[in-house]
């Protein structure tokens, strides 16, 4: 799983990461780092939060109000890895199964074609017109996704 931390002071970076680091999650502060996380973090220093994408959000601050249709999970600090498996299993499960609300079939579609691509650029080692010739795509279509997807050859 991958996250992205917002707005979180010192202090919240500090036990957030460390437990994060320790469950084996990926995180960032960097919106470019992941194409998109599994879930977000909102700090205290953060005072509102909207995304494109509507991804799991988990607030450490129980009296923010998050505009859009998130899931949101209210945890204060200080997190127990139990605590946090937990929401992370219901995280999970979120991904498995359509919402009540319906498929945002275009979210869907975006992942899937970001994960082809890696997975055509990590079995020709990051050739990139290997790669489009795998996918049967022209190299330029390809270079414009892997630009769309933040997804830098050297990575291969």
């Amino acid at each position: 799983m991958k996250a992205w931390l917002c707005g979180l002071d010192d202090e919240e970076m500090s036990s957030v990461s460390s437990i994060l680091t320790f469950i084996g999650i990926e995180h960032s502060t960097s919106l470019t780092a992941f194409h998109l996380p599994d879930f977000v973090v909102l700090g205290k220093v953060i005072s509102s939060f909207e995304l494109d994408e509507m991804v799991p959000v988990i607030s450490l601050n129980e009296s923010r109000e998050v505009e859009g249709d998130y899931n949101v999970w209210f945890c204060p600090l200080p997190w127990r890895s139990q605590t946090l498996s937990s929401v992370l299993k219901e995280i999970k499960q979120l991904h498995t199964f359509p919402q009540a609300s319906g498929v945002n079939l275009n979210l869907h579609v975006r992942h899937l074609e970001a994960l082809l691509i890696r997975q055509a650029l990590v079995s020709t080692q990051g050739v990139v017109s290997k790669a489009a010739q795998n996918l049967q795509i022209q190299r330029t279509t390809l270079i414009e996704k892997m630009r769309r997807y933040n997804i830098d050859k050297s990575e291969f």
